[in-house]
Order: structure tokens, then sequence, then C-alpha cells
């Protein structure tokens, strides 16, 4: 079936063949995880799930954080059918260059950091490690400035990473409301 294959290492968008097995997903991302993500109307795209472990050029698909290859499926339903979206419209979805302060804060994060990871907000549910980012990405210098030097900080020391999200998280709703 037609699969679109985006490659952050290229900045390239390609037609695939993809048989639909799972060992082929497998193949493609050198990881038996492979995470699968309804970002697309009527389309599935699969990543490596290790891709950010593994030290994987990352890059937006519209406003969701991905890392290393990933693969467009066409779906129909819960079955995997041709995509139907062309290369052209994918690559305009797609942000290569991570802004600056993307690219210090993922390079502070430990490599088995999970983004997924969800926390208990403040009036918000399901916010993950990827919203928190999000929103102080959207901060001025001087917060994102100390956002990062803090993170840097829990990196070092002995408090979890993700406590220290979610505590950020939590004071980026305060300063929302």
């Amino acid at each position: 079936m037609k699969a679109l294959l985006i490659d952050p290492d290229t900045q390239s968008v390609s037609v695939q063949d993809f048989d639909g097995q799972p060992h082929s997903l497998y193949t493609l991302f050198g990881s038996l995880l492979v995470d699968g993500n309804a970002l697309l109307k009527a389309h599935t795209v699969y990543s490596g799930g290790e891709a950010f472990e593994k030290g994987q050029k990352g890059f937006f698909l519209g406003e969701k954080l991905l890392f290393g290859k990933a693969l467009v499926v066409g779906m129909a339903d819960i079955e995997e059918v041709d995509a139907t979206i062309e290369a052209e419209t994918l690559q305009q979805l797609i942000r290569y260059d991570l802004p600056a302060f993307y690219r210090t804060a993922i390079s502070l994060l430990p490599s088995d950091f999970t983004f997924d990871q969800v926390y208990a907000l403040e009036g918000m549910e399901g916010a993950t490690a990827e919203w928190v980012l999000y929103a102080f990405s959207l901060a001025d210098e001087a917060t994102q400035g100390y956002f990062l030097d803090e993170l840097k900080k829990t990196v070092s020391g002995e408090e979890g990473v993700h406590p220290y999200l979610e505590k950020m998280g939590n004071l980026a709703i305060r300063s929302m409301q």
C-alpha cells in the first residue's frame, strides 16, 4: 500500500510501498517499540518508540514533536489503506528546524526520557511533558532561561525530571489564569 516516509535526516518526504506487516515497521525504525499517532485526518503516523533514546533528530508534524523517521499510512476505520495525503502537502506540515528553546531543552533530557508522561496539573487533564515544553516555548526569554537553568540542575541532581516538569506545568497553568 502507498505510504509516506518522513526522514528528518534528509528533510524529505518520499512515497513508500508498505506491506502492513509489523516486522516491516520494526525494520524501518530499528526498534520493536513502535508508536502510532492519529495526527492527520484518515491517517496514522508510525514512529520508532526508541528514536529519542537513540539520539535521532526531532521534528514537528503539525504541533506534535516526533523523533527519527515516521511512516504515514492511510486508515479506514481500523484498517490500514493507501495514504491519501500528497507528499508535498505533508511536507508543508513539517518543521524540521526546532526552535532554540526546544533544542536546548531536549539536549538536557536523559536519553530514557518519555515525552508522553501524563502529569496531574491543576485544572488540566492529559497534559504531557510535550505540553510543558510547548507552554514554556511561548514564554519570554528570561522565563525560558530560568526553566532551562532549573532543568539542567534537576537533571544533574537527585530530583527526577518528571516531577520538575509537573511542577513547572502547574506554574505555567497558574500564570495563564
